[in-house]
């Protein structure tokens, strides 16, 4: 059975290579970050439930019938529970980034790394909906440094603030400002850094488009566990309580359950633009009808069992199948608070797709790309948070949001 390669390389400033995957946790703002950070609140996630434990009388190295998950789970944006969140409250000041980003030199390089004007900026950010990762998750960063955009692999832990956009679909990095985009799956992948308690390649995701977007994201409460669904693509924090989802949540999504409070990232910036100084554009309602260039899938190189790495490309997607409960794929560890190494690298071959719940939030039939949701009902209160800005709290309603049928 193939081992992972993990190497501590944390303070080498040279470009990463094409498989070399960083592993970053929450606080960690990674090197050359675009901006401060603008995540308003920190949380820990718990630790992932170990995997399976070897049947009696296996060789501890033998490989077993669940082979085929042993790959990179690829996981719908909109799937209930792949995000959590705190109740009324964005992790994320987005108005900060606007700033930050709105104009200069780092402006223009964010916009660029983000496939947008930088005129757009300020629109798009305001579309996207503020959330944290519930569990590790396969991404390409972008960092600034020397005037130019470094593009490279990470592995975000559960945990990490981050921006989404109305596909659920990862698109910003709340502890750095960094753009994200959908990763590039490597068969030698060599992760980087420091590697976090319960790290495994094996259960990490790759957060797909769910295919329309859609007014709500069902998010868990990092107080209490429980679910509650938060408006997409608005300027305001909409929020109202939900029952959990009917069904079994996704595959490679861990069963709900809070987080622990932690204290934000630090705000250490890499820029040295003007930009910080700017003034944010005013914070009109609106919605940003453009999407980013390039495309949303992962693009993966998979390994052959016989020949090696293939030179084709195959992009991740979801299977219509629906998930017949919450599983973690078994696979070696690399745990432990320090990191480990082995002579043969990982493949990062893309696993088991996997389609939301029955109750998942509903799809809205809107252009593709972020937009407006619809406004909040009128039993809606709102209250002014000095430090967030408003926020708008729904009753609960004692009913799910509508599902959608899988893709």
């Amino acid at each position: 059975m193939a081992t992972v390669l993990i190497v501590s390389n944390q303070h080498n400033d040279a470009v990463p290579t094409a498989n070399e995957v960083a592993l970053q946790q929450p606080s960690d703002p990674g090197q050359a970050p675009f901006t401060q950070s603008v995540e308003t609140a920190g949380v820990t996630a718990p630790a992932p439930a170990s995997p399976p434990a070897q049947p009696t009388g296996r060789p501890s190295g033998a490989r077993t019938t669940a082979a085929p998950a042993a790959g990179i789970h690829s996981v719908e944006g909109t799937s209930p529970g792949l995000y959590a969140g705190s109740m009324s409250k964005p992790s994320c000041d987005v108005e900060r980034l606007i700033t930050m980003t709105s104009s200069g030199d780092v402006g223009r390089a964010w916009a660029s790394a983000q496939g947008i004007s930088q005129s757009a900026i300020p629109g798009y950010l305001r579309s996207l909906t503020s959330a944290y990762l519930r569990v590790d998750t396969r991404v390409t960063n972008h960092g600034y440094k020397s005037g130019a955009v470094i593009g490279y692999q990470s592995v975000l832990q559960a945990g990490t603030a981050v921006l989404v956009d109305a596909q659920g679909v990862p698109r910003v990095r709340c502890a750095c400002g960094n753009p994200l985009k959908p990763p590039v799956l490597v068969s030698d992948a060599e992760y980087t850094g420091k590697a976090w308690p319960g790290f495994r390649p094996t259960t990490l995701v790759v957060v797909v488009p769910a295919p329309q977007p859609v007014t709500e994201i069902v998010l868990v409460n990092v107080d209490t566990g429980t679910f509650f669904a938060r408006a997409t693509g608005r300027i305001e924090v909409i929020d109202r309580p939900v029952p959990g989802p009917s069904g079994p949540l996704a595959v490679g999504i861990p069963p709900a359950a809070p987080m622990k409070p932690s204290s934000p990232s630090a705000s250490v910036s890499g820029a040295t633009s003007a930009s910080t100084s700017a003034s944010s554009p005013g914070a009109s309602s609106g919605s940003y009808s453009g999407s980013p260039s390039g495309s949303s899938s992962a693009s993966t190189s998979e390994a052959t069992s016989s020949s090696g790495p293939s030179s084709g490309s195959a992009s991740a997607s979801s299977s219509s199948g629906k998930p017949s409960g919450p599983s973690s794929a078994p696979g070696t560890s690399s745990g432990g608070s320090s990191p480990t190494s082995s002579t043969s690298p990982a493949p990062e071959s893309s696993g088991p797709s996997s389609t939301p719940g029955s109750s998942g939030p509903p799809s809205a039939p809107r252009p593709s790309g972020p937009s407006s949701a619809t406004g909040a009902p009128s039993t809606a209160t709102t209250a002014t948070n000095p430090a967030t800005g408003p926020t708008t709290v729904l009753p609960p309603t004692g009913t799910a949001a509508p599902g959608r049928s899988p893709s």
